[in-house]
C-alpha cells in the first residue's frame, strides 16, 4: 500500500467526513422512524453539520506567504516572495 504522507491524509480527510455525513443523511432519509419530526431534523442536521466541516476542510491553505530563512556567515538572510504588481488601474 501507498505510504500515508502528510498531504495524502489532508487530501483523503474531507472526502472521509463528507462520505460519514451522506451515509447518516441517507440512513436518516430511509429510516422507519422518519415520521417523528425531531429525529429527522437533528439526523439532517447531522449529516449537513458534516458535510460542511468537510467543506471547511477542503480549503486550500495558501493564504499565508512563503518565506525561507538560510544562513550565511553569522547574518540570516530572509527571502519573502515579492508583492504583486498593480494592474494599472
Amino acid at each position: 500500500m501507498k505510504s500515508l504522507t502528510p498531504e495524502v491524509i489532508r487530501a483523503i480527510t474531507p472526502m472521509f467526513i463528507a462520505t460519514i455525513g451522506a451515509v447518516i443523511a441517507i440512513a436518516v432519509i430511509v429510516s422507519p422512524n422518519a415520521n417523528n419530526a425531531a429525529q429527522f431534523s437533528a439526523g439532517l442536521g447531522l449529516a449537513g453539520t458534516a458535510i460542511a466541516g468537510a467543506a471547511g476542510l477542503a480549503q486550500t491553505g495558501k493564504s499565508e506567504p512563503d518565506f525561507s530563512v538560510s544562513k550565511q556567515g553569522d547574518n540570516l538572510k530572509v527571502e519573502t516572495p515579492s508583492p504583486k504588481p498593480a494592474d494599472g488601474h
